[in-house]
C-alpha cells in the first residue's frame, strides 16, 4: 500500500493508506479518507480546507457525484447568471469560473505536495460565487452539509448504471485516477463502493431527502436530456431570474452537448490536454471528457449477470427512498 507523501507547508500527510483490499491501480493513485477511496489530488489537506471553507450568503454550490452532468449544469448556470449574454462570461475557461473546492491546483502544479488547494483561490473570488464539490454532504462546510443549508445548493444526479460507465471511462482517461484493467474489474469495485469518490448512494440520497428545502434544487441528468428548456427555466427560477423565451432558447443552444464540445471555453479537454501528466497516452488521441452524453449506454457494458446483481443492490439501497431514475 502506498501513501502520497507529506506537504512542505505543514508536514501533514497528503494521503493515508487504504485499509481494505482494492486493485493495485487504486493504491497507486488514491488514499482512504473516512472510509472512502479518494484520489490523491483531493488530499486530506483539501478535505480539511473544504470543511472549514467560509461560506457567503450569496454563494451558489453545485454538488454532485462525479460524471453526473456537473459540467453541463455549470454551463447552464453561468449562462443563466449572465442572462444568455456570452460576452459577459469573459475569456476564461468555465472550469476556472466554477472552482472545485475539493481539489489541489493540478493545472499549474504537477507536484501535489507543493500545489495549493483550490479553496484558497476561491476565498478571493468576488461575490456572488459559483462553487462546486463532488464530496459527500457531511464533508462540506456546515452551512450547506446539513438538512438546513444556509445558501443555494443545486444537486444533479444521474442514474447509477450510466454513471458507472462514464466514471469508468473517466478513470481510463485521466492518469491521476486508477487505470482499471477492464470494465469487469471496475464494476465490481463500483458496486462495492470502493471506486474513487466512494459509493454513489451515499452521495445522492442525502440530497434527495433535502429536495423540498427552499435552498435546494435537486435535478436529474435524464430530465436535463429529456427537457433541456424546462430545466433551464427551472434553474433560472431557482436563481431568481425571469428570462424570456428567446434567452432560454439561446441558453439551451449554448449549453447543448454539441456546442459545448466545440467550445474551447466549455469543453474540459481544452484544459486537460494542456496537462500531459494527466493523460500519459492512456487512450487514443481522440478520447474526450465529453464522450457521449447519452442515456442508456450502460446496456453496452453490463452483462446480464452484472445487471441482475446491480438491480439487487439498487433495490436494497433504495428500499427506503422514493427516488426514481430513467435508465433508458
Amino acid at each position: 500500500m502506498t501513501s502520497f507523501g507529506t506537504t512542505e507547508e505543514s508536514g501533514d500527510k497528503l494521503s493515508r493508506p487504504i485499509s481494505f483490499e482494492v486493485p493495485a491501480c487504486v493504491l497507486d493513485t488514491c488514499y482512504e479518507y473516512r472510509g472512502v477511496v479518494m484520489p490523491n489530488h483531493m488530499s486530506v489537506r483539501c478535505m480539511e480546507a473544504l470543511e472549514k471553507f467560509e461560506v457567503r450568503p450569496d454563494d451558489t454550490f453545485i454538488i454532485s457525484y462525479p460524471k453526473s452532468g456537473t459540467t453541463w449544469l455549470q454551463q447552464m448556470i453561468l449562462l443563466i447568471r449572465c442572462e444568455g449574454n456570452m460576452s459577459k462570461l469573459g475569456a476564461g475557461h468555465m472550469m476556472t469560473m466554477v472552482p472545485s473546492l475539493d481539489m489541489h491546483d493540478v493545472v499549474n502544479y504537477s507536484d501535489l505536495s507543493k500545489a495549493p488547494v483550490i479553496s484558497d483561490f476561491a476565498k478571493g473570488m468576488p461575490s456572488p460565487r459559483l462553487l462546486k464539490s463532488h464530496c459527500h454532504s457531511d464533508w462540506l462546510p456546515a452551512e450547506i452539509g446539513t438538512d438546513d443549508p444556509k445558501v443555494k445548493v443545486i444537486y444533479v444526479a444521474r442514474n447509477p448504471k450510466d454513471n458507472a460507465v462514464s466514471l469508468f471511462h473517466f478513470c481510463l482517461l485521466v492518469s491521476r485516477l486508477p487505470f482499471y484493467k477492464s470494465w469487469d474489474v471496475f464494476i465490481e469495485e463500483y458496486m462495492a463502493g470502493r471506486v474513487p469518490y466512494g459509493p454513489w448512494f451515499e452521495n445522492v440520497l442525502p440530497w434527495w431527502r433535502r429536495r423540498n428545502h427552499p435552498n435546494v434544487l435537486f435535478l436529474k441528468y435524464e430530465d436535463m436530456k429529456k427537457d433541456h428548456y424546462g430545466v433551464v427555466e427551472q434553474v433560472a427560477r431557482f436563481m431568481g431570474k425571469s428570462l424570456s423565451n428567446d434567452v432560454i432558447e439561446g441558453i439551451v443552444e449554448a449549453s447543448s452537448f454539441r456546442t459545448m464540445k466545440q467550445n474551447q471555453q466549455s469543453n474540459p479537454d481544452t484544459l486537460l490536454r494542456k496537462l500531459n501528466h494527466l493523460f500519459k497516452g492512456r487512450q487514443k488521441s481522440d478520447a474526450s471528457f465529453m464522450r457521449k452524453g447519452s442515456v442508456g449506454d450502460w446496456k453496452n457494458y453490463f452483462s446480464e449477470e452484472q445487471n441482475l446483481r446491480f438491480d439487487q443492490l439498487y433495490g436494497r439501497k433504495m428500499a427506503d427512498s422514493d427516488l426514481v431514475f430513467q435508465f433508458e
